[in-house]
């Protein structure tokens, strides 16, 4: 997704999500460090930092590659994959 203000593929969004009000949401870097999370994701994310451990909280994240957990009920293992951020 490319999270520019061009109001074009500007947030991450799971489609159907709203059918699983408990969901999960949590993005890694590629050092395995959490740069967000959400409980439970509305399909809002802009490419922003709400981990204050890493980075200050509302700052971009750099443009690469984020690995992803989202678990629809909790408890459950979830299901994991990769988001590609370009701004450009």
């Amino acid at each position: 997704f490319s999270p520019n203000g061009d109001g074009i593929n500007d947030e991450f969004v799971i489609l159907g999500l709203e059918k699983y009000p408990e969901n999960e949401l949590y993005i890694y870097n590629r050092w395995g460090g959490l740069v967000f999370s959400a409980k439970p994701y509305e399909n809002n994310w802009k490419g922003q930092s709400n981990n204050s451990t890493l980075t200050l909280v509302g700052n971009e994240v750099v443009d690469g590659t984020y690995f992803y957990i989202l678990r629809l009920t909790p408890g459950e293992k979830g299901m994991n994959g990769y988001i590609e951020l370009r701004r450009k």
